[in-house]
């Protein structure tokens, strides 16, 4: 199965890439398989074009996971989004995996502080996945909401207990993402 992973060079996508052997990572970053920003990004470019042909499913985890970034670069990531999400449907993709977190339900402990355009972005993200289903029985496209994915394990040592107990190691997190592109 052929996966196109954007933003397979941050934090996430590069512990996914090697889950899924064969998968294309595509990010705006150089050392990414194919270099596309999605703010900008030409889905009929060949080189876009072919990945998505071949593709059988996308993982989506290009946008920031940074809660307090200004509103616009969440704004950003839901227009980005739904382009994405629309090339997946021109595309035919069928096993589409997007970004949530559990800031997406203010009843959670730490999203209850204060809800903000982070957390709105991946409400929206979630109506997103049921929108690409509706009326597509062969298709799964789920918001997967994410935990936290430290980039050390000091970072996890040293973090508040309620955040120690969202996080994600490599093996939940690639469990997850098969689980959700329905493996």
């Amino acid at each position: 199965m052929t996966i196109l992973i954007f933003g397979s060079e941050g934090n996430v996508g590069r512990r996914l890439k090697p889950a899924f052997p064969g998968a294309i990572g595509i990010d705006r970053v150089a050392s990414a398989d194919i270099v596309a920003d999605l703010g900008i990004i030409d889905y009929d470019a060949p080189a876009i074009r072919s990945a998505f042909e071949k593709a059988d499913g996308v993982i989506h985890v290009a946008t920031s996971a940074n809660v307090g970034d200004p509103d616009a670069v969440h704004w950003q990531a839901v227009i980005d989004t739904a382009r994405l999400l629309a090339a997946c449907d021109r595309f035919g993709i069928r096993r589409v995996v997007i970004p949530s977190s559990d800031w997406a339900d203010p009843k959670t402990r730490w999203a209850a502080q204060q809800q903000n355009a982070y957390g709105h972005s991946k409400r929206v993200f979630e109506a997103m996945a049921h929108m690409y289903n509706v009326g597509h029985p062969d298709r799964h496209c789920v918001a997967l909401r994410i935990g936290w994915v430290a980039r050390t394990l000091a970072e996890v040592e040293a973090a508040d207990p309620w955040l120690q107990a969202n996080y994600w190691d490599d093996a939940r997190l690639i469990g997850q993402m098969h689980a959700a592109l329905g493996d």
